[in-house]
């Protein structure tokens, strides 16, 4: 986890509640982050101090805590960890969070480091981040590339919920702005209530700068910088193509009705219009497709439904494999993910298919044997039942013939 801070505390504490501090990691104007160790569970972690006094502190332990919340509530692997919340004497208000080894993606922007898929990758990490909190009505309100931590393995967390807040909400006053200029909507400059389409904005004005490398409301202060929001439109580069140009100045509308309703359309359509080659589109596409549910998905993300068959059965009268896969994927939602997407095709064995009426067992052997040798028995009866009556009737006649000669 990195801060570009350059200042640090002269004098750093040993411990922090039951952490062992390691070295800082980087200073704010309210407090300190260090790298530190857990003695119990033998991990690194970075704590978060903030040195104030009254109501700041009381405020600040009050954030803390909401951040510990939204973590443990959200459980998110793109969101970065909470393990503990304290005060420490003489010091202020802590947070332990997880400790991310790698850089924020405002130094990686400033390093032009990144590659396209790159870029994209963590637009998509840290869109499920977001999306996340926005199925948990939670609202980030600090969306920025300081807040976008890149792990060394690639692994996206969003962090720093601290002044985030779920709808019902008052842990700031109406009125009250929190956040940071250069990526905040209109509206909340205005003073109005923070929403998840002022978090899109948030979302499309840090894609603007990690694509482009410059800021879509540019300022030499925070006044110039807010005065652009309010009353300019984004400053787009002149060789950006239209239809790029023209989904940014959506994603970053001063109307909030005017913007992509989702993230998933936003950064879909952006994956349709920024150039690439193919093969990156795919590979970025298919990491889409990944995790992202299937109502949110765009129609050009969907796989394509093949076309029916002239003949939907085979010789034998059975469905085809293929017209299978067509109306599972039709019933399924034409787009299911590349884990759970099921293909029929191969589903087939090689044995032939059993037929749909149901077989007339045989007969066993045996019981083949004992009925014929029934049958055998019984017209051997029949034969001497005859043979005894054709007997008995040619003895009659011989007698009856004897008694009649003189």
């Amino acid at each position: 986890m990195e801060w570009d801070i350059p200042s640090i505390m002269a004098l750093d504490p040993l411990n922090i509640g039951r952490y062992r501090i390691l070295r800082p990691l980087g200073q704010g104007a309210m407090g300190v982050v260090y790298l530190a160790e857990d003695p119990l569970l033998k991990r690194n972690l970075a704590i978060k101090v903030v040195k104030a006094v009254g109501e700041a502190r009381d405020l600040a332990l009050e954030r803390f805590q909401r951040e510990a919340e939204i973590s443990a509530k959200l459980n998110h692997p793109n969101v970065v960890t909470i393990y503990d919340v304290g005060e420490e004497p003489g010091m202020g208000p802590f947070l332990a969070m997880e400790y991310v080894e790698g850089s924020s993606l405002a130094r990686l922007i400033r390093d032009r480091s990144l590659g396209v898929e790159a870029s994209f990758n963590i637009l998509i990490q840290a869109m499920r981040a977001l999306r996340a909190a926005h199925r948990c009505a939670i609202v980030h309100r600090d969306v920025k590339p300081e807040n976008i931590l890149v792990g060394e393995e690639g692994r996206v967390k969003l962090m720093d919920f601290g002044i985030a807040r779920t709808m019902s909400s008052t842990l700031t006053g109406s009125g009250e702005f929190l956040g940071s200029p250069a990526y905040s909507a209109p509206e909340l400059l205005r003073g109005n209530e923070p929403t998840p389409a002022s978090d899109r904005y948030a979302f499309a004005a840090s894609a603007f700068e990690l694509l482009t490398g410059r800021l879509p409301h540019p300022g030499p202060n925070v006044a110039a910088v807010i005065t652009h929001v309010l009353h300019e439109p984004p400053a787009i580069p002149p060789d950006m193509n239209v239809e790029l140009a023209a989904l940014f100045r959506r994603g970053l509308a001063p109307d909030p009705e005017d913007r992509p309703q989702t993230l998933v359309e936003f950064v879909g359509s952006l994956i349709s219009v920024y150039p690439m080659s193919p093969h990156v589109r795919e590979r970025i596409q298919e990491q889409m497709r990944q995790d992202t549910q299937t109502q949110d998905i765009l129609p050009q993300l969907a796989r394509p439904v093949p076309s029916r068959p002239a003949t939907t059965t085979d010789p034998g009268g059975r469905a085809s494999p293929a017209y299978l896969t067509e109306k599972m994927e039709t019933l399924g939602g034409l787009a299911q993910t590349g884990a759970l997407r099921i293909q029929l095709d191969h589903a087939r064995s090689s044995q032939p298919d059993p037929p749909l009426t149901r077989p007339v067992p045989s007969r066993p052997p045996d019981a083949t044997a004992t009925v014929s040798l029934g049958r055998m028995v019984k017209w051997v009866v029949v034969v001497v039942v005859i043979s005894q009556l054709i007997w008995w009737i040619l003895v009659y006649l011989v007698n009856r013939n004897a008694s009649l000669v003189p």
